[in-house]
């Protein structure tokens, strides 16, 4: 008997988020219960998403790499939702997918606990220069001078930009080292940002207040290059700037110009413009520059729980039930069930 509905997962990062064989069959049952099928490939380019997507009555994508374009959605003519299988959508035509009709849904309650870890993990070797000593060390050299100047984090100022669930889990961990917390994010009030122990600030104040920045914004037209050449010349003389969000939310060639100039002690990112980073690209030779692969977002537990709960949302989805991640406001708060008599 043909399925009722087909779902096409077109792409996945089979290095960290690899579909184990577990994982995949925890999901064809699930999927089967509703007479689901699931068809998995990696799929990168316009052509090859739509020749293999094209009869799907719903597209998951775990990969940034795989663009879902206006393109490419508005000749996805049998889909009634799309899954990004993790935080940040911004892979994804959402107007597109707006004009066709067709729900987008994130997973925004798993990995949490991972961004927030990696993101004090890399601001706290940057303030204790663990990776600038570790490379002179096993390169035979034996050059404490390289940990000046350091100093203790009690009395310091951390700024978080984007105060959503990981900038709350950041704020939650740093409050335990005594440290000053301000946060920006226009659209979470003052006593919600005090329940967190911080302190709601203007962009500007933080900057100029700031020992340590973290970001933790969703990328947008409203957040890309939110921090450029201006943003970063307002930052406090000698702050660390960590970012694990998105990398485009940085002007990347203001920041190299910046550390440049020596203005600012050093940066740690997990995300950047391009990725992967070509060989030459300046932040790879820059020694007060800490780099690691998009991977904060990784746990064993947390690629488990990506896969099962972008499953729960397929299901629901499928069925008409309400699913609360929807990120297209015209669906956000519709009756689904209403919406798919149409099909």
């Amino acid at each position: 008997m043909a399925p009722n509905f087909l779902v096409s997962l077109i792409d996945y990062d089979p290095d960290l988020f690899d579909l184990t064989p577990a994982i995949k069959e925890a999901m064809e049952f699930a999927l089967a219960q509703i007479g689901a099928e699931l068809q998995v490939g990696q799929h990168r380019t316009e052509e090859a998403v739509l020749s293999y997507a094209a009869q799907a009555d719903l597209v998951m994508v775990q990969s940034v790499r795989a663009l879902l374009t206006g393109a490419v959605i508005r000749k996805l003519t049998h889909c009634r939702g799309i899954i990004r299988m993790g935080l940040g959508y911004d892979s994804i035509d959402l107007a597109a997918a707006t004009e066709m009709g067709i729900p987008v849904s994130n997973v925004v309650d798993w990995c949490t606990d991972e961004v927030a870890e990696h993101a004090i993990a890399l601001l706290l070797s940057g303030a204790r220069h663990i990776p600038a000593l570790n490379s002179s060390l096993k390169s035979g050299s034996w050059k404490r001078t390289l940990a000046l100047p350091t100093y203790r984090l009690r009395g310091k100022c951390v700024g978080i930009i984007g105060f959503g669930r990981i900038g709350q889990a950041v704020a939650l961990r740093l409050s335990g080292f005594g440290m000053t917390l301000l946060a920006y994010d226009p659209y979470i009030d003052a006593d919600t940002i005090a329940q967190f122990h911080a302190q709601k600030v203007r962009l500007e104040e933080l900057l100029a207040g700031s020992d340590f920045i973290s970001v933790h914004a969703r990328l947008s037209a409203e957040t890309w290059h939110l921090i450029g050449a201006t943003e970063l010349g307002q930052m406090k003389p000698g702050a660390f700037l960590v970012n694990t969000s998105r990398g485009a939310i940085i002007d990347e060639i203001a920041l190299i110009e910046t550390l440049r100039s020596g203005r600012l002690s050093g940066a740690a990112l997990d995300v950047m413009e391009i990725e992967p980073l070509p060989d030459d690209y300046p932040l790879r030779r820059m020694e007060q520059v800490t780099l690691t692969p998009h991977l904060s977002s990784y746990s064993e537990e947390a690629v488990a729980e990506l896969y099962q709960k972008s499953t729960e949302i397929a299901v629901n989805l499928l069925t008409g039930r309400q699913v609360a991640t929807i990120v297209n406001p015209e669906f956000r708060h519709q009756d689904r069930q209403a919406r798919n008599q149409q099909f």
